[in-house]
Formats: C-alpha cells, structure tokens, sequence
C-alpha cells in the first residue's frame, strides 16, 4: 500500500492498532502504535502535537517515546509535546528511546529541562539503545535493529553515517516493523521479513534514479520498498519525497 503524505493511514491487527500520522520526507514522522488503551509515539516531527490533537488522539495514553534517528523531520516536534505536556499537567514519567549517540534527542531533553528547572512534574528519563537491544513497555515488546543511513544535502551529496535504528514490535505474537529511514541493508531486511505489517520508507521513486551510494547508505527507493514489503504479511509504505 502506497500512501499519501498528506493522509491519516490506519491499521487494526488482533492486539496492535497503528496510525501514521504524519510522514514525508524532509518535513515530519509520527508514527502512533496502541495496545489496550496504552500507546508509543515513534518519532515526533514538526506538527505531532497538532496531529494528536487533531485526530482526537488521547495523550493521557503515551507511555514512551522511540526515536529512529535525530534528524529534525523526526524529532522536531519533541520540545512543543514536552511543553503541551507540562501544562496539562502530567505526572507519569514520559521515557524517551533513541539509538546510543542521538545527540540531537537528548540534548533537546537536557534543554527543556533546563529552561522550566523545577517546574516539570514528570519526570523524562532518556535512554540510549544498542543493536537489538528488547524493552518492554505498554504491554508490547520493542527491538531496535540497526540500519544503514547518512545525512544529505542537495543531490547526491552524502554525508557521515548516524546512529539510526528500525524497530520490530511484537504483542502476542504480532510484529510490526517500522523500518526508520534507511539504505538497503541486511539488518533492513531481517526487520521486515515475515512481520505482520511493515511501515517502509520510500523516500524516492525508482531505483534507477538513485546512485548506488544513495540506495545503500541514504534512503530506498520506492519500487525497492515493495519487494521489501512483499517479505511482510502487509506493508506501507511511508516517508516519500517530493515526486
């Protein structure tokens, strides 16, 4: 399933309903994963507060939030959720997961902190992942695979490789993966393979208008995506660039 950027996309399984929100490349991510009246945000983008909101999602529901990476279309949205969050007044640790080395993620924590100093009433514990590192939380069980992928400028300008990880989550017996962004990896298509839905990057259009590098170290491709997202019981497939 290829989806507009612009479109709300929802999926029911038998324990796991998800809900993109958002997603296009070089804007924003968040992705909304539930189980029993208890949610994970994964990845909070410019305007996650606004998508809640919005789409009447209950934020008294949030138990964490996981971080495929620092990018700012991924992450950009933390410091308004933080501060939506202590206005109303909640008291419940907000836990916050990103791969070890997201300097971009913890030091956003570090600065809210530091501009409301007393005056936060939960606490945001902040904790860097390893490869294949399990957590578990909200009933649902989440696996950080690592993945292969480096900023970029312009066209076809790469740069150093950063720390970014996919995440497997599993709820008796159902998976869900989320694949982050991400060049075409063995840990990639582990991630994937035989889950019950994939949420797939595809940020270009065709392979063939990629240079290798770009393929392999940056972002996919779309048609590459859905021979990804045949290797899943159902795929989506998210986070597109500009067509």
């Amino acid at each position: 399933m290829s989806v507009d950027e612009d479109t709300v996309i929802k999926w029911q399984g038998k324990h796991l309903a998800v809900t993109v929100l958002f997603s296009r490349a070089g804007l924003a991510q968040q992705i909304w994963i539930e189980h029993e009246n208890r949610a994970l945000l994964f990845d909070t983008g410019d305007g996650t507060l606004r998508d809640m909101l919005f789409n009447n999602f209950d934020w008294h529901k949030i138990r964490g939030i996981f971080y495929t990476h620092g990018h700012f279309d991924h992450m950009g949205g933390i410091y308004s959720l933080l501060g939506f969050l202590r206005m109303v007044g909640r008291t419940e640790p907000l836990p916050i997961y990103a791969p070890e080395g997201s300097h971009e993620v913890f030091s956003s924590i570090v600065t809210f902190k530091r501009c409301y100093p007393g005056s936060v009433p939960f606490n945001i514990p902040g904790y860097e992942l390893t490869p294949h590192e399990k957590t578990d939380l909200a009933g649902m069980t989440i696996e950080a695979y690592p993945v292969v992928h480096c900023g970029s400028v312009d066209v076809d300008i790469i740069q150093d490789q950063i720390p970014a990880f996919g995440y497997r989550i599993a709820c008796q017996g159902e998976t869900v993966a989320i694949s982050g962004d991400t060049g075409l990896c063995d840990s990639l298509r582990e991630l994937v393979n035989g889950v019950d839905l994939a949420i797939i990057e595809a940020t270009a259009w065709k392979k063939a208008e990629m240079s290798p590098a770009m393929l392999e170290r940056v972002h996919l491709a779309e048609d590459v995506a859905v021979e990804l997202g045949k290797t899943a019981n159902e795929y989506i497939l998210v986070h597109k660039g500009k067509r």
